[in-house]
């Protein structure tokens, strides 16, 4: 049981917590990319702005040639923007205007040595194309964008016209405080994703060792205990899905295997009685009827010889049925119509002679579905039961025939209204000690791989249903 818990349980468990723990990170690492680019395009967005804010604030006085106006607007863009490094280079890379005092005219690339700046400077310088580009500065992010300026007619005045591109906006933003932020997010994120994955694994593995594993295990040690040789454990397995329908239908082929020993056994003994008393009854017999034809026996001699012989008789008859119980049957297994097999039945019976206050009432489905099974054998069960019936209904009642379709069955149910059945009867009502007829009914049911059961109490009735295979071919 433990083994089994063991290897079945972790690595079920196992399982699902590695798939559950790698379907979040994957959810996580998802959306921190979201999260990430999503924040990208905003500062992108705001970045290009911020680039047309500076170029409207510097756009006049440099078309003017008001150079102080120009340092004016920058110092001003300087103030509004702190996170932004702005800078306005000639066509050759030189600063002619910054956000950041103290590095007019020098060459920006001498400021910023990375590679990259300088490859952007120089595409927008000589190619007119304007790029952005996330890099890091100092330890920290920074959104990098250059913005090309076009040589203008307007600006022919103070530049000529022999150069197509003035020069460069370079844009350095700061983007630490929104990584920050993001970095924080995705902590929160993190941390709201690692407490969801915990409570859903323990909801999840709390569920699948509750309703999977420890059934599974109760099953295991039961089929144990059945291997051992006791069948007096039960499979009770609570639910309707799929694993208690299993504990039932386990328990059921425990119970006929139970029958099945507890009729081997009575086989047994049926053997050991047919051959301990057939022979001194054949005897007994033949002793009789060689007594019977003596000559000058009188009346009442003759009279206790029949009774002997005829006792006899009866109890060679009930040790044969005690055999015949004891042997496996050959079924002729043919395809049965339960409808017909009814009608038969009740034919056989004289009701009106023989139980004249009996009242008989059939409820046939018309649809009923075919079985498989043994005509002769279904309608000798079948008239077990009705003459059970009949017993239980001296002073004449109700005696009800019923059949219909079940999912995998035909059910063929018979009620009457007597007096119910004798307690000694009810209490084992399929033990051949106390009733032959009705334990030979449901050994031949079971044989047939159907199910018998039957219920009564004393002054309301008694109810037999049998239950046979539905033929699958229909």
């Amino acid at each position: 049981m433990k083994k089994l818990q063991l290897s079945l349980g972790i690595r079920i468990l196992g399982l699902v917590s590695l798939l559950t723990a790698v379907a979040f990170f994957c959810l996580f690492m998802a959306n921190s990319y979201w999260m990430r680019q999503i924040t990208l395009y905003q500062i992108d967005r705001l970045g290009l702005r911020s680039s047309e804010l500076l170029s409207m604030l510097i756009d006049g006085p440099m078309r003017r040639g008001d150079d102080e106006g120009t340092h004016e607007q920058f110092r001003i863009a300087g103030r509004l923007y702190g996170d932004i490094r702005a800078y306005l280079t000639d066509f050759r890379g030189n600063i002619t205007y910054s956000t950041k005092p103290g590095v007019l005219r020098l060459d920006l690339t001498s400021i910023y040595g990375q590679e990259k700046i300088g490859a952007m400077l120089e595409q927008s310088l000589k190619e007119g194309l304007d790029s952005k580009a996330l890099l890091e500065l100092q330890e920290r992010p920074y959104y990098l964008r250059v913005r090309s300026i076009a040589n203008a007619p307007e600006c022919y005045h103070c530049h000529g016209a022999s150069q197509p591109i003035l020069g460069a906006l370079v844009e350095f933003q700061n983007l630490y405080p929104d990584f920050a932020k993001l970095r924080t997010m995705q902590m929160y994120g993190g941390g709201l994703a690692m407490i969801s994955l915990v409570v859903l694994l323990a909801a999840l593995l709390f569920y699948l060792r509750s309703r999977l594993l420890n059934r599974i295990g109760e099953l295991s040690m039961v089929s144990r205990e059945i291997r051992q040789g006791n069948y007096s454990v039960d499979f009770i397995i609570g639910g309707d899905d799929e694993l208690g329908q299993l504990g039932k239908d386990l328990s059921s082929m425990v119970h006929r295997l139970q029958t099945a020993e507890k009729f081997a056994a009575i086989g047994e003994f049926s053997m050991y009685i047919a051959h301990e008393i057939r022979n001194p009854l054949f005897a007994i017999g033949g002793f009789a009827n060689t007594l019977l034809r003596v000559p000058n026996l009188d009346s009442t001699s003759r009279q206790k010889i029949q009774i002997i012989l005829k006792e006899s008789t009866r109890l060679d008859n009930i040790l044969r049925t005690f055999i015949n119980f004891s042997r496996p049957m050959e079924a002729a297994m043919v395809l049965v119509e339960p409808n017909r097999i009814v009608r038969e039945v009740l034919e056989l019976i004289d009701f009106k002679k023989n139980f004249p206050r009996v009242r008989t009432k059939l409820f046939l489905d018309e649809d009923a579905c075919l079985v498989r099974g043994d005509a002769e054998m279904i309608k000798q069960c079948l008239l077990n039961l009705i003459k059970n019936a009949l017993s239980t209904m001296p002073e004449g009642g109700d005696l009800n025939i019923r059949t219909s379709s079940g999912e995998d069955n035909v059910v063929i149910e018979i009620t009457d209204t007597g007096i119910g059945l004798p307690r000694e009867v009810l209490e084992h009502p399929f033990n051949p000690f106390t009733s032959l007829e009705l334990a030979m009914t449901r050994k031949i049911i079971i044989d047939l791989g159907g199910e018998l059961h039957l219920e009564s109490c004393p002054g309301t009735g008694t109810g037999s249903e049998l239950r046979l295979p539905k033929y699958k071919g229909q």
